[in-house]
């Protein structure tokens, strides 16, 4: 590489750096990543492809940190005193990788938990308590509604100590509330989360997610005034980051709740375009219901709807009226198969009941 080279793709980190998590990040990231390939020095391509898993992971590209960091833990394995000073990373990333795979109906169960075995086989070989591995098992089957393993998982996780391969507390804090959400219990829930929500945990993501998840909760306890509080509050953080489709869903679902059509409206509109483009079909799915149960309560009052909405929408109208029966029929086509798969690779109905359910109140 010569030095005119060298000094772009240290441009091209530090440009990436700078910028606040979502698209541009990430194209700016896979950019670096393909100036590194061009000059075949495996440390370089290895150094862009551990940064594209930050960038891709925290902009809601979830497929391409699958990729980058395959790629890197297979290189890792081959040779790991070669990476060493990157090792720690890479570990920590094993936990995001895991994360996201809940995000994919084509990734079985049995390859979830493959990959957990091997996480938690090299978080051993380099000292790491069994910890990560409880509570990837708590996170994912909290988020397939399977609350019996959840319980036990919720049990072995914290009766281990943390040490420096733990998520961070408010990660923790935020997944052990929205289990108590999901398990009905709203106001221990909500004791829970009070840590997040009095300000004195946060980190990349929370409270982001924590002032969606509370909604609902509050909502049916009837505690409004502290909802409306977090709901402008908590859409602030994330409106511009594809990372939460399935969020800007409980945000559209509390709206319809609170009978705000017009902003409901308006958020679908402003953030369509990412659920149509998102890989991660978890989150499409969660925003195609809030979507349906947005025209649903729509449709009662009216038969068109004027709508801003992206070329990219097959349905996409010049003229920008739409007929909220052919809405929902074009939404319910492209959620139904979806649900149904989640479920084949869940081994359950938890997509097309309980979540359901959790964004109709």
């Amino acid at each position: 590489m010569n030095n005119f080279d060298n000094d772009r793709l240290y441009q091209l980190w530090d440009q990436a750096e700078e910028l606040p998590y979502g698209e541009i990040r990430v194209r700016i990231s896979e950019e670096a990543v393909n100036l590194a390939e061009s000059t075949r020095d495996l440390d370089l391509i290895f150094d862009a492809r551990l940064r594209l898993i930050e960038s891709a992971g925290f902009s809601g590209h979830d497929e391409k940190l699958l990729a980058a960091f395959a790629w890197c833990l297979a290189q890792y394995e081959k040779d790991p005193p070669r990476f060493e000073e990157h090792r720690f990373t890479l570990l920590w990333y094993f936990k995001h990788a895991i994360n996201s795979a809940d995000q994919f109906p084509q990734i079985s169960l049995a390859q979830v938990d493959a990959m957990r075995a091997q996480m938690s086989e090299i978080y051993g070989r380099y000292g790491y308590n069994q910890r990560p591995f409880h509570y990837s098992r708590f996170k994912f089957a909290v988020g397939i509604g399977e609350l019996e393993q959840a319980a036990e998982a919720y049990k072995a996780y914290r009766a281990i100590a943390r040490d420096d391969m733990s998520d961070c507390t408010a990660c923790e804090t935020n997944s052990n509330s929205w289990y108590f959400f999901m398990k009905g219990d709203f106001k221990k829930g909500l004791r829970m989360a009070q840590p997040i929500l009095q300000g004195r945990q946060r980190c990349m993501s929370v409270p982001h997610v924590t002032y969606a998840n509370v909604l609902r909760p509050l909502a049916l306890l009837g505690r409004y005034e502290e909802a409306d509080q977090f709901q402008k509050k908590g859409y602030r953080l994330i409106r511009s980051n594809p990372l939460y489709v399935d969020r800007f869903a409980m945000h559209i679902a509390y709206l319809v709740h609170r009978d705000r059509r017009t902003s409901a409206v308006r958020m679908f509109e402003r953030h369509l375009a990412m659920a149509l483009e998102t890989h991660e079909l978890s989150s499409r799915y969660e925003f195609l219901l809030a979507a349906q149960r947005l025209f649903t309560v729509i449709a009662e009052k009216k038969q068109t709807q004027k709508l801003n909405l992206p070329t990219s929408f097959p349905l996409h109208d010049p003229t920008g009226q739409y007929d909220v029966a052919q809405l929902l029929s074009w939404i319910e086509a492209e959620a139904i198969p979806l649900g149904e798969r989640f479920n084949a690779r869940n081994q359950n109905k938890y997509y097309t009941a309980g979540l359901v359910e959790s964004l109709s109140y």
